[in-house]
């Protein structure tokens, strides 16, 4: 209620119950993030729990390029790992979210912590000195290990979720729990070297964020890069970077949503999450797969998507949609020469 930017975008518990139960009918699942200790800004607008969160009135410039230095928002903060309320806070949440959702996954987050907010603390750097917590890493894991304890006492029968990247490797976590990567494909091997005893969800920033590629919040660029096609997202393969199959329990596409509203939602969706879903729950494609198929296919959904009032981006040129067999029938030389 205090962090929200309007009265409308707020949950109340009989919204939060309607979507879970619309969802079940649907098969969907609604997995609950507690994105912490990073990203956690927004509890610090609550003003008896602003003391747990470091960094609350830090500023974090932005070079525009072409233009000039401006303030920025404000940096995600994290919250105080050196303090018992900091944990009261992560256990009442619990508490009021056990009832709420049915799904036998929590997400307790983890990523992007900077460590600079809480090297910025005298009362940190004090309480590691105390308990011989040797560097910011150590004190991550320590704050990883207390949550998920009080996790296993207030909500014993759900798994944890964090997230994962190269920034987060050295981090040590409880056998069993599950880790979302996002970080760059080619460094998918590492996890299953890493972790052995945990299994995974694929999200790599290079193939399945939503939001790369139209610039950032400030008219920047993307720091992900390109725009990820639906033909993009189709050619990933999970299987193709040595993780064993059975610790691959799927893959995830991320909308985050800084710059996606209402009006422009289902727009960023599709019908890239189709193209996904047609690669990931059929058998594993051939390399030299039938692109006329994959295309009709795409359109058909595309189309029964609009009928139905959701907006989706084209396939392609509405000509290769009436031609679909002639635009991508498949030619046996390298050059093409017009004639």
């Amino acid at each position: 209620e205090n962090a929200s930017f309007t009265p409308e975008q707020i949950y109340k518990i009989d919204q939060i119950e309607d979507i879970v139960e619309y969802a079940r009918t649907k098969g969907v699942r609604v997995i609950p993030e507690i994105d912490c200790p990073g990203h956690s800004r927004a509890v610090g607008d609550f003003k008896p729990l602003n003391p747990i969160v470091t960094c609350y009135n830090s500023v974090w410039p932005y070079r525009v390029p072409g233009v000039y230095r401006i303030h920025g928002g404000p940096p995600t903060a994290a919250l105080d790992p050196s303090m018992d309320e900091t944990y009261q806070f992560v256990e009442n949440i619990l508490k009021d979210l056990k009832d709420l959702f049915i799904d036998e996954f929590v997400h307790l987050g983890g990523d992007e912590v900077f460590y600079s907010c809480w090297k910025a603390r005298k009362t940190i750097e004090e309480f590691m000195k105390k308990n011989n917590i040797p560097d910011y890493e150590h004190l991550a894991i320590y704050f990883i290990k207390r949550m998920r304890s009080i996790m296993s006492t207030v909500i014993p029968a759900k798994k944890a979720v964090y997230w994962s990247d190269t920034s987060t490797f050295n981090i040590t976590y409880k056998e069993g729990d599950i880790l979302q990567y996002w970080g760059e494909s080619k460094y998918i091997p590492k996890l299953g070297k890493i972790y052995p005893q945990n299994k995974f969800i694929l999200s790599p920033h290079d193939y399945f964020y939503l939001d790369c590629g139209p610039g950032n919040k400030y008219g920047g660029n993307s720091w992900c890069g390109h725009f990820k096609s639906w033909l993009y997202m189709y050619i990933f393969e999970p299987t193709s970077y040595g993780l064993q199959e059975d610790t691959i329990l799927g893959v995830e596409a991320c909308a985050w949503a800084e710059q996606i509203h209402d009006f422009n939602m289902d727009l960023i969706l599709w019908p890239r999450l189709a193209s996904m879903a047609d690669n990931l729950w059929s058998p594993k494609k051939p390399k030299d797969f039938n692109m006329t198929a994959l295309v009709k296919r795409m359109n058909y959904f595309s189309g029964l998507i609009n009928s139905k009032g959701i907006l989706s981006n084209p396939v392609g040129s509405q000509y290769c949609e009436t031609h679909a067999d002639e635009c991508y029938k498949k030619v046996d030389t390298n050059e093409y020469q017009i004639s």
